[in-house]
């Protein structure tokens, strides 16, 4: 079985890409090379990009101008026998090896800081991305998450929004973070909420879950419960059941949908706000107390407008960038 290449090896090949292609103009080879060494591992592109990152911030690699050639990068790609030199590039490669040697400890340096990558979408954007070995992540409207990936294990940061988490597999220990508390799951699907001005919620569609609630006594949650994360560690944990039909109520996004079940007309208002720029405006206090329920289109604000001004004898008018529902005069 072949031994699988450890980050080190990936960040000093990344370093000699870097330092090679820094030269010249990549050929039709060169690209060849490269970029079925970037298809080769997963881990390769990032440590190729911190590379090229670093390479364009170090005044040493301005330095050593056009003429850079770093020795020995094909021995260390192929078993191909080096060919001599030009006479006048031998002094280079003194040089040459230095600053590849400096750039790698400078990547090394770097990796440890375990770069993440970004996932985010707009407002009114859903965005489902596989991250492989079974892990499936799914973004609501305006939401960002960042991914880790380290030795055989895998970290999923929320920074925003609503993120539905599948996992099928236990090929990657894979753990999720929110507000400072980690979770993990091997085969479950649940969701995470995290809103401003709203306590981040935790919803567990199937399987089971452990969140670390405190150090030494991480809480199950099991298929169709929830938790909200109390804002200190002075507040109870509460777990509460979730019914079918309730969980079906919070995934409407996936269908472009919002499901409402009670909510007031001003609570409705302000879930439309967070897939659109179109504002709904209610201009009366008890007009905006009212109930209402139903599932409608979370693209369609003007849509669930009319449908309100019919059913609570209202009027809706549009004024400029606003949707303005008030009581008929």
């Amino acid at each position: 079985m072949e031994e699988r290449e450890t980050s080190r090896d990936i960040d000093r090949i990344a370093a000699q890409w870097v330092a090679r292609l820094d030269r010249a103009p990549p050929s039709a080879s060169d690209t060849e090379q490269l970029n079925a060494w970037l298809a080769g591992d997963r881990r390769r592109r990032g440590a190729y990009l911190r590379a090229k990152a670093l390479w364009l911030r170090s005044e040493s690699a301005q330095a050593l101008g056009p003429r850079f050639d770093p020795a020995g990068f094909q021995a260390a790609m192929t078993t191909t026998t080096p060919q001599p030199r030009p006479r006048e590039r031998r002094s280079w490669v003194p040089w040459g090896g230095a600053i590849a040697a400096s750039l790698l400890t400078a990547v090394t340096l770097l990796a440890t800081l375990q770069m993440p990558t970004a996932y985010a979408t707009a407002k009114g954007e859903m965005r489902t991305v596989p991250l492989g070995h079974g892990t499936t992540v799914t973004l609501n409207t305006d939401s960002r998450i960042q991914v880790f990936e380290d030795e055989g294990e895998r970290r999923i940061r929320i920074l925003r929004g609503e993120v539905l988490v599948e996992r099928s597999s236990t090929a990657l220990p894979t753990s999720v973070e929110v507000d400072g508390r980690r979770m993990q799951a091997d085969s479950a699907t649940f969701l995470i909420r995290k809103l401003a001005h709203q306590p981040t919620q935790i919803l567990v569609q199937r399987g089971q879950l452990l969140l670390a609630a405190a150090p030494s006594l991480p809480l199950p949650l099991s298929s169709n419960t929830g938790v909200s994360l109390p804002a200190n560690a002075a507040q109870a944990w509460s777990v509460s059941p979730l019914g079918s039909s309730q969980m079906g109520r919070e995934l409407a996004w996936r269908e472009g949908k919002i499901a409402l079940q009670g909510e007031t007309l001003a609570q409705a208002a302000d879930i439309f706000a967070r897939y659109s720029d179109t504002p709904i405006v209610i201009t009366d206090p008890q007009l905006a107390k009212l109930h209402v329920a139903g599932l409608f289109a979370a693209n369609n604000p003007l849509g669930f407008s009319h449908a309100i001004a019919d059913v609570f004898d209202a009027d809706v008018r549009q004024d400029g960038e606003r949707i303005v529902l008030e009581r008929k005069h």
